[in-house]
């Protein structure tokens, strides 16, 4: 039978795998977090520099802007047609990985019949690899190539959001913004990976199994719908995988009675209860999960007031106590900045004292001044 595991040991697992033991506290150390972490949505552009924050207490920017500067962690559009920072080679496999559903949407929405999504990636590529195209530019020359290769009565669904996004969010591109203000300005400038970052090459097979290994590294315990969600795949491709993994992977009784997956020999350190932290927001503490697993470290409750769906936002949350009780922002105050914290309904506030390491680390790693806190 199956060992079982309770709420308690499945989060103090996960816990010790979200937050590693690094060692230093420059560029090396981020690169090292984002290797332990893999890809993590960032498509709020602080969400690189907070996620370290709050892994890495004491990181300075300039070894997060080092860290992506250098193109040791690059931004793609891939898992769920969002932002992730990962390693390049991480990078790859989840471009790899998400190219299939990702294709269903390219011809539908872009109206294909002679030509195939593999040939409209491969102009995408061709047209940016031979410097930073801004988004517009890539959109721009999209559309026109269409109309010259597969003109179409009515375009208008090509021109629409979803239409255009598949252009400047092929995954095969990274991103970074006009100045190396990586944390405070929108990275709208596009280069095909491969012309940025030297990328090892896998099969769809290969890459989702490495991408499953890489979530139950950084997230597991896991069922296969909670890696199903996050590659943004269906169940099949998982399964494939777990079969393709064999003996690497183990089979638990998780407390709900469902069972989860795990590495036979995960990561070991880390800390089960890392006192309080500020996450980022879509912080993967909520985001590694399906559906009813959002709340591994938060009540299902709360999950309103975290997660807006009218924007399909997830704000940034406060851990204590290996759950998550409340909500903060950091916002702009006179000269500097303020640190608003919002306890969810039904937790007590905690003590302003508790926060003062973490704000210290988001502005460090932010490279902001913070004056003030508030506790709500």
């Amino acid at each position: 039978m199956a060992p079982r595991l309770t709420t308690e040991r499945l989060r103090a697992a996960t816990l010790r795998r979200q937050f590693p033991s690094v060692r230093g506290r420059g560029t090396a150390a981020v690169v090292e977090l984002y290797r332990r972490l893999g890809p993590v949505q960032t498509q709020v552009p602080r969400s690189a520099h907070l996620v370290v924050a709050g892994r890495l207490p004491g990181v300075a920017r300039a070894s997060v802007d080092g860290a992506f500067g250098s193109f040791a962690v690059v931004k793609g559009t891939t898992m769920r047609g969002t932002v992730h920072s990962a390693l390049p080679d991480h990078h790859a496999l989840s471009a790899v990985a998400c190219r299939r559903p990702r294709a269903l949407l390219t011809a539908n929405h872009l109206l294909l019949d002679r030509l195939t999504p593999g040939d409209v990636d491969a102009e995408i590529e061709r047209y940016c690899a031979d410097g930073w195209r801004e988004r517009a530019d890539v959109v721009a020359h999209l559309l026109a190539w269409l109309d010259e290769h597969e003109p179409v009565a009515d375009d208008a669904k090509r021109r629409t959001t979803l239409g255009r996004s598949l252009g400047w969010g092929h995954p095969g591109l990274v991103r970074r913004p006009h100045t190396d203000r990586w944390a405070t300005r929108t990275d709208t400038l596009h280069r095909t990976a491969s012309a940025v970052v030297e990328q090892a090459e896998a099969s769809e097979d290969e890459a989702v199994a490495a991408m499953v290994r890489l979530h139950l590294a950084a997230y597991g315990p896991a069922t296969r719908k909670d890696v199903a969600w996050w590659l943004g795949g269906g169940l099949r491709r998982v399964d494939a995988a777990v079969q393709r993994l064999g003996d690497e992977l183990v089979r638990l009784v998780g407390p709900d009675g469902v069972e989860h997956l795990d590495l036979a020999e995960p990561p070991t350190g880390g800390q089960a209860d890392p006192g309080l932290r500020l996450l980022s927001e879509f912080d993967g503490l909520l985001v590694g999960y399906a559906g009813p697993a959002h709340d591994r470290f938060l009540a299902a409750r709360h999950l309103p007031e975290v997660w807006i769906r009218e924007n399909g936002q997830l704000i940034a949350g406060v851990l204590h106590d290996q759950r998550v009780v409340a909500t903060w922002r950091l916002v702009v105050d006179g000269g500097g900045h303020r640190v608003d914290v919002a306890t969810l309904s039904g937790e007590s506030p905690l003590p302003d004292d508790l926060f003062d390491d973490q704000v210290a680390a988001v502005a460090a790693a932010t490279g902001t001044t913070i004056t003030e806190l508030r506790v709500t």
